[in-house]
């Protein structure tokens, strides 16, 4: 009787406390319901990166950072139709045509001759040829004296073929021709004036430097004169600062000590900013990043063409303002935020809503780049460049619209019967890798002579996107389908070693600004390399790899 009982008190307290608890819980399941939650305290968000914003907005950001919270845009253009395997082969392909000795992959009609396809060409472009560019020879000229009636009005599947016979031949006359040409140094050039005139700068650190610029390089990365250059380009102090007279956007000459000069384009907008695709490429701003980034691009390329670029932090007040000429001490204020601002003078972005400042406090990020002699000293040759843009946002150049237009204007031109031809193309490769529309002109200098190696400059306005490949920068390769042997080894080497990897790696062990490029360019590049063999493809499909690649001797 006593264990029954015992059981049954047990129970009914089980039961009461489960009622209990059921009944505290829909209490509080209903004053919570009715009743509006304290609000909690607010927590800052990763900043949004400037993607798709107005330029003044990007401008606005601090220096360095706001680089790590990068959105990730669908890509628009980005396919490539080539897969490793045909890479692979491709190389074997013309690995084994290097080693053949057929000189010249097309056969010679005689009925054919270069003057009459020129006046065949200009006879039929009398009425336009005013808006022809300044690249035109004394071929063209003479075209437009000739009287031809009796020939077809377009470029035929013959005359290509003449045509590139020519150009064939006229690469090997021109190998011949310069195959044991000495190697001349800028030193070389400078050492009997300055020996006459400034002694003095003979022993100089910038004149050892000097005499390690050859017509093929502008560097030499194994020599301790490269090494040194950087420690006056970043470190070295500023005696003053000039605005540079050409250009559309503020660059300013900095004086260094012995003897060096440089090119400081500062910092204008974060690392992950991107062009807005409404952005026409002539409007866009320069990032000093860029500048950096095209540098260490063509560094791993072996190129050696873009004179040594470095990172550098300033003190905006005590490196610039204080050593600045009246006329850029002129545009200096101070912002409503208490920091040291400047507008320059120049045509694009030179004004109170787009100053240069420094900030946070007086630090300002920039690209310094080495410059090297100028006229009088040594003279330079700037060409306008036939690919040229029509910089309208209207109209559009004649290569634009024109397929035959490399056959009609390019081959026929006497000035590319040598070298140039094909480092016109290495600099199409090198600007589609890098993104580069802002490609008017193509440099060189004149005091070394015809065999010397465009000095590729002026690359602020390259890595704009890395969600869109502009495949019109390869319009050169494409139309021409002439390619250099040593640019195919070199551009497989990278691409066998991982180009990105290589110039992720150059950057982080020589470069001392943080992410100079984030992960999206970095994917850009390799993905913009095989688009570059998928072309060469396509053109050796159609012309074998004997008729599109060249061994000029160039290294």
């Amino acid at each position: 009787m006593r264990y029954p009982r015992l059981r049954l008190r047990c129970s009914i307290l089980f039961g009461l406390i489960i009622l209990s608890l059921f009944c505290f819980v829909t209490f509080n399941t209903f004053l919570w319901s009715t009743t509006e939650p304290e609000p909690q305290e607010h927590i800052p968000q990763p900043p949004k990166p400037p993607v798709d914003i107005p330029l003044w907005s990007a401008i606005g950001h601090e220096n360095i950072y706001d680089i790590k919270a990068t959105k990730i845009l669908k890509l628009t253009n980005h396919a490539s139709s080539i897969t490793g395997e045909r890479i692979e082969e491709l190389y074997q392909l013309v690995r084994s045509a290097k080693d053949d000795h057929v000189k010249n992959p097309y056969s010679r009609d005689s009925t054919w001759s270069l003057e009459k396809f020129v006046g065949k060409i200009f006879n039929n472009t009398t009425n336009d040829a005013s808006k022809r560019d300044d690249t035109a020879d004394s071929n063209r000229k003479k075209a437009r004296k000739h009287n031809s009636t009796n020939v077809d009005e377009t470029t035929t599947e013959h005359d290509k073929k003449q045509l590139r016979y020519f150009i064939h031949r006229a690469m090997a006359k021109w190998k011949k021709r310069h195959l044991n040409d000495k190697i001349i140094t800028l030193g070389d050039l400078l050492h009997d004036t300055l020996a006459q005139d400034d002694p003095k700068r003979l022993n100089t650190t910038w004149f050892q430097f000097t005499k390690t610029v050859t017509n093929l390089r502008v560097y030499n990365i194994y020599s301790s004169e490269y090494t040194n250059l950087f420690k006056y380009l970043q470190y070295g102090e500023i005696t003053e600062a000039n605005e540079m007279p050409q250009g559309t956007q503020i660059k300013i000459i900095l004086d260094l000590p012995n003897g060096f000069q440089g090119l400081l384009k500062p910092f204008r907008v974060p690392r992950n900013y991107q062009t807005p695709s409404d952005h026409f490429y002539f409007s866009d701003v320069e990032r000093h990043h860029a500048e950096i980034a095209a540098f260490h691009v063509d560094k791993v390329l072996g190129f050696n063409r873009v004179p040594p670029v470095i990172g550098r932090i300033f003190n905006i007040t005590k490196d610039i303002r204080e050593k600045a000429t009246s006329e850029l001490a002129g545009s200096f204020f101070i912002s409503p935020a208490n920091n040291t601002c400047f507008r320059g003078h120049c045509s694009y972005y030179c004004d109170t809503g787009h100053a240069v400042c420094g900030k946070p406090g007086d630090h300002l990020e920039g690209s310094v780049q080495v410059l090297l002699p100028r006229p009088p000293e040594i003279d330079w040759q700037k060409l306008t460049h036939p690919y040229r843009r029509s910089y309208s946002s209207t109209k559009k150049a004649d290569w634009e619209t024109n397929e035959n237009y490399c056959y009609e204007y390019i081959m026929i031109d006497e000035d590319y019967h040598n070298r140039l031809m094909l480092d016109m193309m290495d600099l199409a490769a090198f600007d589609f890798i890098i993104g580069n529309l802002d490609r008017h002109h193509m440099m060189r200098i004149s005091s070394f002579g015809n065999n010397t190696s465009l000095i590729y400059v002026d690359h602020g306005r390259s890595f704009g996107r890395y969600d869109y490949d502009d495949l019109s920068i390869l319009t050169p390769i494409r139309h021409c389908c002439f390619f250099r042997y040593t640019t195919f080894k070199r551009l497989y080497r990278v691409y066998k070693q991982g180009l990105s990897k290589l110039v992720s790696k150059s950057l982080k062990n020589f470069e001392g600004l943080q992410m100079i490029l984030i992960d999206e360019h970095l994917t850009a590049i390799d993905r913009r390399l095989e688009i570059i063999f998928a072309h060469l493809d396509a053109c050796i499909k159609i012309y074998t790899v004997k008729g599109v690649m060249i061994d000029d001797g160039i290294d």
